[in-house]
């Protein structure tokens, strides 16, 4: 198979991570998170809600659908043992290191927080009660931040499991998959997914795998292994592109609207096992479904008509976006939870905290992890041939 370039899935993939740094830091100042966010300032703004809520609708489903595309080019490229071992590489041997480095990175911060901050966040607060107690509730092992690589790793292994044993299955789908079907009944087969989860939906963090992640995210992978297989989708997809947009915002509009105005950790708790099915959850899920689907093709097809371009400065932000990603989250609370102390406007301290923490990442991936076998593990080598993709 003759080597590719797509840069505009490269850059989409690194648009999509870098986005989670803004996504993370507007949660400290998102209303309906100030009893749930580690870092929760007490100023808050309606502006970080609907652009934060809105951008959650297609970041993750972007990544998940790149994902898959690249899975296919690694597939038919290499063959499927080649794939399951840079699979390996890139995602379970990263996950094993960075994973409890990340789990301290974040507990420490926190117990620093705890003794030093003169106003913690609600959730702080709630935690320093906990420590108070004889016999304080047991939080369930979380994957962090770093679930969207375990999940992708999962969805890998089904993935090979799928093409070493029903191959024709994809030949099957890359028949029926048309615009209309990916426009109107893809977002319908979301739908049992979302109803089982609150909304917004929560990061599937768990350890043990959720069903509800393979309905959502997995789905969005699989789609993205059949655009690989008939990428001329992307430019089918233009002529719906006003449709997706102008039915996207009003969905939206609706759809903020039905969202909970707060939640209590009592509440968010009750939550863990899924929402009671009434018709207005089934009705806010639709609306989530398809806007999800909707927002990520309107970025696909964006995407290749805007990103599809190749320059140092943008491969270099595109290489780090991963590493970026991982470290972002313990460096975002620490910074702010010093902010917590402040008395400084909260749009200053949203862009403080966010490109603070982007430039921390950058720098380290520049000086530390891109000339080191950390930067192979991530990234791959620098000496691969001239155009090939680094897959995600």
């Amino acid at each position: 198979m003759q080597t590719i370039r797509y840069h505009y899935m490269d850059n989409l993939r690194a648009g999509a991570m870098l986005l989670g740094v803004f996504f993370h830091a507007m949660l400290a100042y998102v209303p309906n998170m100030q009893t749930l966010w580690l870092a929760a300032n007490p100023e808050n703004s309606e502006v970080f809600s609907v652009i934060a809520w809105y951008t959650h609708l297609f970041r993750m489903p972007l990544f998940f659908l790149i994902a898959g595309f690249f899975a296919t080019y690694l597939v038919r490229k290499r063959g499927l043992k080649s794939f399951l071992k840079n699979r390996s590489l890139r995602l379970a041997l990263p996950f094993v290191i960075f994973w409890p480095l990340i789990l301290v990175s974040i507990i420490g911060p926190m117990l620093w927080a705890l003794s030093n901050i003169e106003n913690p966040s609600p959730m702080l607060a709630l935690i320093q009660t906990f420590q108070s107690m004889e016999n304080p509730p047991q939080t369930p092992l979380s994957t962090t931040h770093l679930w969207f690589i375990y999940n992708l790793f999962m969805f890998c292994l089904v993935y090979a499991l799928l093409e070493r044993f029903a191959a024709p299955i994809f030949a099957f789908l890359e028949r029926v998959l048309t615009v209309r079907v990916l426009v109107f009944l893809v977002p319908i087969l979301i739908i049992p997914a979302m109803a089982s989860q609150v909304e917004p939906h929560p990061a599937p963090e768990q350890f043990t795998p959720r069903l509800w992640s393979f309905g959502y995210y997995g789905l969005f992978f699989l789609v993205g292994t059949i655009v690989f297989r008939r990428q001329s989708l992307i430019d089918e997809l233009r002529p719906y592109l006003p449709l997706m947009l102008i039915a996207s915002t009003i969905m939206y509009v609706v759809y903020y609207r039905l969202l909970p105005q707060s939640f209590t950790f009592e509440e968010a708790m009750a939550m863990v096992g899924g929402p009671p099915l009434t018709l207005q959850q089934v009705g806010i899920s639709a609306l989530e479904a398809f806007m999800s689907v909707h927002l990520t093709l309107i970025c696909l097809v964006l995407g290749k008509q805007l990103l599809d371009r190749a320059s140092k400065p943008v491969r270099f932000v595109a290489d780090s976006s991963y590493w970026v990603y991982i470290m972002h989250l313990p460096v975002l609370f620490f910074i702010q939870y010093l902010l917590l102390d402040t008395n400084w406007n909260l749009w200053i301290e949203f862009l403080v905290s966010s490109f603070a923490t982007l430039g921390i990442g950058m720098l380290t991936y520049a000086l530390l992890v891109r000339p080191t076998p950390i930067g192979w593990m991530l990234n791959g080598r620098r000496k691969h041939k001239q155009g090939e993709p680094v897959p995600a």
